[in-house]
């Protein structure tokens, strides 16, 4: 297949185009800038502006199939859930409808709800929206939170493990995760593409369920530190959360992520299994690379 990723330097991005390849697809990677622009054999790389339909159309004819990963889980000027997570999503629909685009996979996140309390899964859900509304035949994934070298969740854990003898955890610790392998959930993309579409949403998480309380102390004994825990109430954190966020280019958490904490972000345990056949990697197995951060 000639299968078209948007955002396809990113994370998730970056190793799909890798398991695309590896299964002998060709693969049109598209983002907006050029500083990770792959150098692979079957891989094409297109700048493009995800805000222009008609200009995206053309990209796309001639694709099997659009996977769409790109999406923000932090707002930072004119870049808003909204215009990302939902009105690009709406334009790479639209533009994979006039393509005649065979098959989109909509990379959602597990949660994704329209309650506006949650304006992040509120945006995600408008997204998942745009892509069942868009006529082109579709599969969308919701994965719990991502695991593996260049996350931006459990790196920025690391880093906090390595730097404090005592680490700060917001709210009760209780928080309920499914870390899934960012290898697993490429598979499970490619894995989609080869079946084709099904119309359905799958949500897909982890071998296991682990609090936020499991995942730290995961993280601790992986880097072979000895380190204490400190509970600090949510709304205590809230305010320095403000600040980072405002001050910050990158900072550590955001008030918008400290309220995601009053939602468990899990799905059933056999999930991928269920779902794409095959059992994904777990967490405590996989920590080394949080060495290098």
């Amino acid at each position: 297949m000639r299968v078209a990723i948007t955002g396809g330097t990113g994370f998730v991005g970056t190793h799909t185009t890798r398991a695309l390849t590896a299964a002998g697809h060709e693969v049109v990677v598209i983002a907006r800038g050029t500083k990770r622009r792959p150098q692979r054999a079957n891989v094409t790389f297109v700048r493009a502006d995800l805000t222009d339909s008609p200009a995206l159309a053309d990209t796309f004819k001639g694709c099997d199939a659009v996977v769409h990963l790109v999406a923000i889980v932090r707002e930072r000027g004119s870049q808003t859930f909204q215009r990302v997570n939902f009105e690009v999503s709406e334009r790479v629909a639209t533009a994979a409808h006039a393509a005649g685009v065979a098959h989109l996979v909509h990379q959602s996140a597990l949660g994704a709800d329209p309650d506006p309390r949650y304006p992040y899964l509120q945006s995600k859900w408008l997204g998942e929206e745009a892509a069942r509304g868009s006529g082109v035949p579709y599969t969308v994934l919701r994965p719990s939170v991502l695991f593996g070298p260049g996350d931006g969740f459990f790196t920025v854990l690391a880093k906090l493990i390595k730097l404090n003898p005592v680490i700060p955890v917001a709210g009760d610790g209780r928080a309920m995760f499914q870390p899934l392998f960012v290898e697993d959930v490429a598979r499970c993309i490619v894995l989609a593409l080869e079946r084709g579409p099904d119309h359905r949403v799958h949500e897909v998480g982890g071998p296991e369920h682990l609090s936020y309380d499991d995942i730290v102390l995961t993280i601790k004994r992986g880097l072979g530190l000895h380190r204490f825990l400190a509970h600090v109430p949510v709304r205590m954190m809230l305010p320095l959360a403000f600040v980072m966020d405002t001050l910050l280019p990158n900072p550590p958490v955001t008030p918008g992520q400290l309220r995601l904490l009053e939602k468990n972000n899990i799905t059933r345990l056999d999930s991928v299994p269920r779902s794409f056949g095959f059992d994904p990697q777990r967490f405590a197995d996989n920590v080394d690379y949080l060495a290098d951060y």
